[in-house]
């Protein structure tokens, strides 16, 4: 419960963005160095997420490491829950209004574009787009010696 409130109040209130970093990590999180995290992003199930070291994660962002139908006839009859690990990991982009499913997996320097649903794994310095979200490239790092 404390968690929550904290995780809340990090989300609402006006604050540097390493403040708010260093709140989420309090309540759970686990946030690696030099992360920033601005306003209204939401969290659920905090032990299930993993922020890497220098992510960027926009404005209204949802982390969702568990979703489920409450108490509906959805869940009762179909099991409507899942709770699963999602992990951004280095360097990672996260535009605004980007929801992210339970389960998922965001490589190293990947960019999730903003409004964008990511429902299964990014590959490292890929750039998902759309709803559902997609690969639309993979960016290639370049080659040591290059003068450009």
């Amino acid at each position: 419960m404390i968690g929550k409130l904290i995780r809340y109040f990090a989300s609402m209130l006006p604050m540097s963005l390493g403040l708010r970093a260093a709140l989420y990590r309090l309540s759970g999180v686990r946030v690696g160095a030099r992360v920033s995290i601005d306003r209204n992003v939401q969290i659920t199930e905090s032990r299930q997420i993993e922020i890497g070291d220098r992510v960027t994660i926009s404005a209204g962002v949802s982390l969702l490491g568990e979703v489920t139908s409450v108490h509906s006839g959805l869940e009762e009859q179909f099991g409507i829950r899942k709770s699963a690990p999602i992990v951004l990991e280095e360097d990672v982009y996260v535009g605004v209004k980007a929801t992210i499913l339970p389960g998922v997996r965001v490589g190293r320097m990947a960019t999730v574009g903003a409004n964008t649903l990511v429902m299964s794994d990014v590959p490292p310095l890929g750039v998902v787009l759309g709803v559902p979200g997609r690969v639309v490239m993979v960016r290639q790092l370049p080659r040591s010696g290059d003068s450009s």
